[in-house]
């Protein structure tokens, strides 16, 4: 009998479990799909979303929903604004149904969204978002996107972006009611990208990221390899502007920022980290100074760094390896010339706006040595104490001994002279501020002798170009120390340009060093 009973019982269960899988396969599973298409579609008037499958399992209290479509209604509008989707599933995992039912509050343990295809056209704000406010508690343990592919460009100008397989995982997201919805919301924010590639505004420059990767627990950035890259060529690039504006096309690799918080930066553009380091490091910079010259003052490095809108604190930066080149085209010159500094190792200290040090002393340094021309070490220091009212700084510096016809590459395009000779040795050692530079170089060479070149023709040979040279050699000195004399120490003394930012400041207060120590009369 007993026996029987327990037949009976286990006959009647199954019967029970059986009964309602068919009804979240029959009636459950439809109606949630059509409930929550309906209250989506209500919710999006310009867009209709379909939902191909809904699992709903009352044991792990989970629901899944399949193969969602986003489309826009009018099918017209993909001629100027729209957005189109596919996410093949959207997982929500051990659901709080009591809480949910009788307090009105979300609590999921788990969310994961998988293979998210977005692309569109839509105008892109030009001020952030109205802050968003949360109509009731919610809680999520775990958050993760898998598989993002993401395609937006601006229907307002030439500005896109493209996401290739991305991830984003939020951990512990906790959100009151009447709480304001942003990034610092989740606890732990980590975020990756096989490719992260990006068109500015004015389709002047491409940025591409490759291999990106951050970790909230060890609150490490790591690239692969970040590049800006001009769409333009160097002519038809500066050909687009009315004046005189620089093209830039760099290439980092190896980047690592360590303690860095990610969301601070996502949120408010907060750049903090306690070292940022760049593998290799290469820059090309053009300029074509044919083309007439705006007259606009540009803020001294030290303000640039005060006036940055986020808070900005990192320790330090460390170059492992770098090359930099300048091409410029000087005005009536047939061909840009070009100045290089290759195997660069730099290391920056205190890159701060924190206003702490308005009353706590602190310096901002750089140290650097690279190959002048591939041929000749140039190390630098370069020394600033935050918050100086005369955003005071100090430049010391060592060139080892250079062939003068290496630097022809520079001297012949923009000063219209090839040089001979050597440098055996350069020091120098110059304080600046907001207005002046003065200091004391010290320059020793031997054999130098100038040749003039006619700007046109570039030639050397005519009456004209030996006249003048001939000049030139005359009043420039040929060596120092002059055999049986003292070394002649350069007086640096240049009035700062406002116009000009901190490169063209210490490589003319520099020049007017060497001028006082090359030129017989420097007064004339």
């Amino acid at each position: 009998m007993k026996k029987k009973l327990l037949i009976n019982t286990s006959f009647a269960i199954a019967t029970i479990v059986l009964l309602i899988w068919i009804a979240l396969l029959v009636f459950i599973e439809p109606w949630t799909a059509k409930k929550i298409e309906k209250g989506l579609n209500e919710t999006l008037k310009d867009y209709t979303i379909s939902i191909g499958q809904v699992n709903v399992s009352l044991i792990k209290c989970s629901i899944e929903l399949e193969k969602i479509k986003i489309l826009p209604k009018d099918s017209s509008i993909i001629n100027s604004s729209f957005i189109k989707g596919e996410i093949a599933s959207i997982k929500f995992n051990r659901i709080n149904l009591w809480r949910a039912v009788f307090k009105k509050d979300v609590v999921i343990s788990e969310v994961l969204v998988s293979s998210s295809k977005i692309n569109g056209r839509v105008p892109f704000p030009e001020k952030s978002f109205p802050p968003v406010v949360s109509p009731f508690n919610i809680r999520i343990d775990r958050i993760l996107f898998d598989g993002i592919d993401l395609n937006i460009s601006n229907s307002l100008n030439a500005q896109s972006f493209w996401v290739k397989n991305g991830i984003l995982k939020v951990q512990s997201l906790q959100i009151g009611k009447q709480d304001t919805i942003g990034l610092s919301i989740a606890n732990q924010l980590d975020f990756g990208a096989k490719e992260f590639f990006s068109v500015s505004s004015d389709s002047m420059y491409s940025y591409k990221i490759n291999g990106i990767n951050y970790s909230a627990v060890s609150k490490t950035l790591a690239i692969d390899s970040l590049s800006i890259h001009p769409n333009f060529n160097d002519y038809d690039f500066t050909s687009k502007y009315a004046f005189q504006t620089n093209r830039y096309e760099t290439v980092l690799c190896n980047v690592f920022a360590y303690n860095m918080n990610a969301a601070d930066y996502l949120e408010s553009k907060s750049i903090t980290s306690n070292y940022i380091e760049i593998g290799t490091f290469d820059l090309n910079v053009f300029r074509d100074k044919r083309k007439e010259f705006k007259h606009i003052e540009k803020a001294t490095f030290q303000d640039f760094i005060y006036s940055y809108k986020g808070i900005l604190n990192i320790d330090s930066i460390g170059l492992l390896s770098g090359n930099v080149k300048f091409k410029v085209h000087a005005e009536k010159a047939n061909q840009p010339g070009e100045i290089s500094f290759n195997e660069i190792h730099a290391k920056i200290y205190k890159i701060t706006n924190d206003t702490i040090y308005k009353i706590k002393s602190a310096d901002l340094a750089l140290k650097a040595d690279a190959m002048l021309m591939g041929k000749s070490k140039l190390t630098v220091l370069l020394e600033s104490k935050l918050f100086d009212s005369n955003n005071t700084f100090t430049v010391n510096g060592v060139l080892a001994g250079l062939e003068v016809k290496d630097l022809n590459p520079i001297l012949e395009k923009t000063a219209f002279i090839y040089g001979a000779g050597k440098i055996d040795a350069m020091n120098f050692s110059f304080t600046a501020n907001n207005t002046k530079a003065t200091g004391k170089l010290t320059i020793l060479y031997h054999g130098l002798n100038v040749v003039v070149k006619n700007k046109r023709t570039d030639d050397t040979t005519a009456f004209v170009e030996k006249f003048v040279s001939a000049i030139a050699n005359s009043i420039i000195i040929d060596s120092n120390p002059i055999q049986g004399e003292k070394v002649r120490v350069g007086i640096i003394d240049y009035k700062r340009d406002p116009e000009r930012f901190l490169f063209n400041y210490c490589f003319k207060s520099i020049l007017s060093g060497i001028e006082s120590s090359l030129v017989k009369n420097p007064k004339k």
